[in-house]
């Protein structure tokens, strides 16, 4: 059984403040993934969960993919299998925040259609 939340919403919206209201949900829920997801992938990289890692020692969504997930080049003695997986979580981040810089730009695609002129 699929979950068609998103289609539903979606099919029913038919004023620019639906829409925006529509955007400004698809943007808050895929901030929520986007945190989950890099939690989680650092519990699994670590062998320990992020909430039983102590707090300076947890890296931020950025330092996460910098320095443990995004590779231009495999590190010296890492496996394919683990490259791959790295480089797996690296995109469906890097895809997350896509989306989000996206329904950013149609918020203030929105306030320009309206005025132009005024300031974002």
């Amino acid at each position: 059984m699929t979950d068609d939340t998103w289609v539903e919403q979606g099919q029913e919206i038919s004023s620019a403040n639906g829409l925006r209201e529509y955007v400004a949900e698809i943007r808050a829920q895929v901030s929520h993934m986007q945190t989950g997801l890099s939690r989680a992938a650092w519990g699994a990289l670590q062998g320990r969960s992020w909430i039983d890692t102590p707090g300076g020692e947890r890296p931020n969504y950025q330092d996460l993919l910098r320095e443990h997930l995004d590779m231009t080049c495999t590190p010296p003695g890492i496996t394919a299998k683990d490259a791959v997986y790295r480089q797996s979580l690296a995109a469906l981040l890097v895809a997350l925040d896509a989306v989000d810089r996206a329904t950013l730009t149609t918020w203030i695609a929105e306030i320009s259609a309206q005025d132009p002129n005024r300031p974002a």
